[in-house]
């Protein structure tokens, strides 16, 4: 999951030209809906896989987050002064912290998922895009690094003005899951 949250980081801009990779941000959050599938699809005597979801979610987000605020280290350590061990200490807090909206979402989409796939695809939909609102906005309303900036390019570009960055996160969620 950490492979994949990086992928997810280096979709928003990738390292090897700055540009925004809409398909591997379709990748990358592809592969979070499917391990969040296969972790929902285990046998029933299997205990708490609820814990698991909400592991690989946390993981996904906290590599993404890390890999999209590099940057907090070099401002806190280069020009803020704060010694390197600490800036990386609180670069991983501060990703690791807002990344518990998104274990949340992962606990509740392997508890509470429908029957039905379509039903599943939707609430994973819901709850990537409550998760992406809920960490721009409450509390911390710090919204660096949403996965719809990776769609500056992508066929939903047309839709941005109209719904916004996090409206265009929400379809792509919906469609990857099904």
């Amino acid at each position: 999951m950490v492979v994949a949250g990086l992928g997810q980081a280096f979709s928003i801009a990738a390292p090897w030209n700055g540009q925004p990779q809409w398909w591997l941000q379709m990748l990358t959050l592809g592969v979070l809906a499917w391990q969040l599938e296969q972790l929902r699809a285990t046998p029933e005597g299997a205990r708490r896989p609820w814990r698991r979801g909400a592991m690989a979610a946390w993981l996904f987000a906290t590599a993404w987050l890390c890999g999209a605020t590099w940057w907090l280290f070099i401002s806190m350590h280069t020009y803020g002064g704060l010694p390197a061990p600490l800036a990386a200490i609180a670069t991983f807090a501060l990703s690791a912290a807002l990344s518990l909206y998104y274990a949340l979402a992962g606990a509740l989409q392997i508890a509470w998922a429908p029957r039905r796939a379509a039903g599943r695809a939707l609430l994973f939909a819901a709850l990537w895009l409550l998760a992406e609102l809920l960490r721009n906005t409450w509390f911390t309303g710090f919204p660096w690094g949403a996965g719809g900036y990776a769609h500056l390019d992508g066929p939903l570009m047309g839709f941005a003005r109209d719904v916004g960055v996090y409206g265009i996160g929400g379809p792509w969620a919906f469609i990857l899951a099904l």
